[in-house]
């Protein structure tokens, strides 16, 4: 974030196949020497653990990937259908009403697509580059929050997605103009090395930097943040 803040498809192969070809493939990219034999061979229970437990996969992908979701290609082919350019502003403003709920619109990255989205009546955007990994080349969510705000603030919440690690992220984006801010890695990471207790304790080290950082730049509320919080470079 660019601100500093101042005081105040599926495959034609069988799964086996697949599996297969992609074992030899890992095998012939992976130089084993000398240091890496020992390693592994005083490490008897790696290779028990992967002969006893079962194999590694992608509960939400698993039964849709073909070659199995340990198949780095497969699962790409599979994510790539579900980008559907058939999908308009009219299918999202019937799937709204159907739904009759709270609705959020994820991937809003103008304000053009932002006052749409109020024109249909969606309850929240989310101002989203989906981690960069879609289209490298787009800005980040972040730059875009003051513009989308101006445009739309007070009609539609503005959710900050992407690039939240710190509670000095949530506080810019919030002065930016959002009133939300959310993040995947924020937690994955977390939860990948500690479980339940590793994402109570991101989030807790989130909420204690949020406190830190507003006693710092002399703020009480949520309410007192704004642009001339933050000095743009």
């Amino acid at each position: 974030m660019r601100a500093s803040m101042r005081s105040r498809s599926p495959s034609t192969r069988s799964s086996g196949e697949t599996a297969s070809a992609t074992s030899m493939a890992a095998l012939r990219r992976h130089r084993w020497t000398p240091r890496s034999l020992l390693s592994f061979a005083a490490h008897p229970r790696w290779t028990l653990n992967y002969l006893t437990r079962e194999r590694f996969s992608l509960a939400n992908l698993s039964d849709y990937v073909t070659g199995g979701s340990s198949v780095a290609m497969s699962v790409a082919q599979y994510i790539d259908t579900m980008f559907d350019p058939a999908m308009d502003w009219a299918a999202a403003e019937r799937i709204r009403a159907d739904w009759g709920g709270p609705f959020a619109l994820k991937g809003v990255m103008s304000v053009a697509d932002a006052r749409r989205a109020v024109e249909i009546g969606a309850t929240a955007i989310y101002v989203s580059n989906h981690g960069g990994r879609q289209l490298d080349g787009s800005r980040a969510p972040f730059d875009q929050i003051a513009e989308i705000a101006d445009a739309v603030g007070g009609r539609i919440e503005i959710i900050c997605d992407g690039g939240v690690r710190r509670g000095s992220h949530v506080l810019k984006a919030l002065s930016a103009g959002a009133t939300a801010c959310s993040g995947g890695r924020l937690y994955l990471y977390a939860l990948a090395a500690g479980g339940e207790t590793g994402v109570a304790r991101a989030l807790g080290n989130l909420c204690n930097e949020i406190v830190r950082d507003m006693k710092l730049m002399g703020v009480t509320s949520l309410s007192q943040l704004g642009r001339d919080n933050l000095r743009w470079r």
